[in-house]
């Protein structure tokens, strides 16, 4: 199939100036694809791609803009509208209370992560679509990603396994080295996304396993831990791998905000788990930070580096806190807790607002999510809304109990959701289609959209409050710029009319459609 079929050539042609008024007034449209999996897919090819193309309106005192993303095929669609100054109470579903005076967290910001397997497809395309990916998730035209995370050697999402030191006994790491996924494929695509970007990326880096030769299984897949005890010569070897890792990054001009751990410790003690990783308990990991690797971070330069614990599911979040954040020495060096959201549907969030309220000084950072990994199906889905909402859903009740941002998994996956050498298959925002050197926009790319475009690194959560129990689900911040931000999601199939309300402003009356997330801004 080739993309001139479905593309008509006069929208291609179309002035951007002469989209004002006609309804995507700051957004070029979506090209359509329906694989039948209930939604459809934004196609991109070298010279095309739906995008904003240029900063959204300035809005006139009295008038808010909305973006609304559906089921049923609208993507960004934008409407500016006046607030109505006279309440209409007898015609609406629900009524929405937004207090901007009532703060809670700040928001740190969304992103996804730079694997093997993402930036390998990255770089398998053409060069022009390279940048419509890069452009899409960095750019002021795209959804405005502000956070990166980074495996530390490989992971599941690489064609091998693979460490930077496989030479045993290298106590010293004098053997110590990137690989070519590093110099070839995670750096450059770092660069390229930071050159594209107009706004800072933090990234995090996450190591999923020792080399071979300092685990207790001798593999650095299957569960196993570090051989001896912690301050031994392997604790204190792995301690020294993170700051290695960080000044060979710094030699190719890459530095981090920040680091986790370990990913999912607990997965390292699981006899079931078939990739790289490595297993901690609670008490191994508090023992790790304050002995090991925090004061190896402040020795070497790097006490300003962020330190997460955990990065792993919400589960473990309660009782990991009380360990590691209850002893006063190492909670010293940790500034955030990491967590992923493959439980989320079976553990409640009050985990989170359980922690915060124990440790309100230590950030909670949504580390990893990503779609199609299994109770959902495995692998790709291509237009699948459902998966979409299952982003929108647990964002937003993440930030809702205290997450300071979401960060999700590869950035770009095959048709097939790898490559994973361990065949690990899941779903991203963005599927490369190499046969006809395409790019598909999914569902969840959009939910995604809704938060990291519109809830800029700053931003502040406020009160909001429904009158009377609702399907409806929704978030409000505080701009850095003094602008309101409220997201609706409606994963229902009926629509609703609400009425949105600040003190001394008047109200938003709306229609919010059946199976959509819309975004409203207004500042006064």
């Amino acid at each position: 199939m080739k993309f001139e079929v479905f593309l008509a050539p006069s929208l291609v042609l179309l002035p951007a100036f002469l989209l004002l008024g006609t309804g995507f007034s700051t957004y070029v449209p979506c090209v359509q694809k329906d694989f039948g999996h209930g939604s459809i897919v934004c196609v991109c090819n070298d010279t095309y791609c739906d995008e904003f193309v240029d900063e959204e309106p300035s809005l006139l005192a009295g008038h808010y803009v909305v973006y609304t993303s559906t089921k049923d095929g609208q993507r960004f669609n934008e409407s500016v509208n006046e607030v109505k100054r006279e309440a209409v109470n007898d015609q609406v579903d629900v009524k929405l209370q937004i207090n901007a005076s009532v703060h809670f967290q700040t928001i740190f910001g969304f992103g996804g992560a730079f694997t093997d397997a993402a930036t390998l497809n990255i770089f398998n395309l053409s060069e022009a679509l390279q940048q419509k990916v890069f452009d899409a998730y960095f750019s002021k035209n795209g959804i405005g990603y502000t956070v990166g995370r980074v495996p530390i050697a490989s992971c599941d999402f690489s064609t091998r396994v693979y460490s930077y030191d496989d030479h045993e006994g290298d106590f010293k790491l004098e053997k110590f080295q990137l690989t070519a996924e590093d110099l070839i494929l995670k750096i450059p695509a770092i660069k390229r996304a930071k050159e594209t970007s107009k706004q800072e990326i933090r990234l995090f880096a996450s190591p999923w396993a020792a080399p071979a030769w300092m685990k207790t299984n001798k593999k650095m897949q299957n569960p196993g831990k570090l051989i001896g005890n912690v301050s031994g010569e392997y604790y204190k070897t792995w301690a020294n791998y993170f700051i290695r890792f960080l000044q060979e990054y710094e030699k190719n001009g890459v530095k981090f905000w920040g680091l986790t751990v370990e990913n999912e410790p607990n997965a390292g003690l699981s006899p079931s788990y078939a990739f790289q990783c490595m297993g901690f308990t609670a008490e191994l990991e508090r023992d790790f930070i304050k002995k090991d690797l925090g004061p190896a971070l402040v020795a070497h330069g790097y006490k300003d580096v962020k330190l997460m614990m955990l990065d792993d599911q919400r589960l473990f979040v309660t009782y990991w806190a009380n360990v590691i954040l209850g002893d006063p020495e190492a909670k010293k060096y940790v500034s955030g807790i990491g967590v992923h959201w493959y439980m989320d549907p079976w553990v409640p969030p009050a985990f989170l607002d359980d922690t915060h309220s124990k440790f309100p000084d230590v950030f909670i950072l949504s580390t990893e999510a990503c779609a199609g990994y299994g109770y959902d199906g495995h692998g790709v889905s291509l237009g699948n809304w459902e998966r979409g909402e299952e982003y929108g859903h647990y964002i937003m009740q993440d930030l809702n109990h205290w997450s300071v941002g979401w960060t999700d998994w590869n950035l770009v996956l095959n048709m097939q959701g790898g490559p994973n050498w361990v065949k690990n298959f899941v779903d991203s925002p963005i599927i490369a289609d190499f046969e006809n050197m395409v790019i598909y926009k999914q569902p969840t790319f959009y939910h995604m959209g809704h938060f990291s475009r519109f809830v800029e690194p700053g931003s502040v959560r406020i009160f909001s409050k429904a009158d009377r129990e609702t399907s409806l689900e929704f978030i409000a911040f505080l701009t850095p710029s003094n602008t309101r931000v409220l997201v609706v999601l409606n994963r229902q199939p009926k629509a609703f009319t609400i009425q949105v309300s600040e003190a001394s402003i008047g109200d938003i009356v709306w229609h919010i459609p059946p199976r959509s997330i819309q975004i409203f801004k207004w500042n006064f």
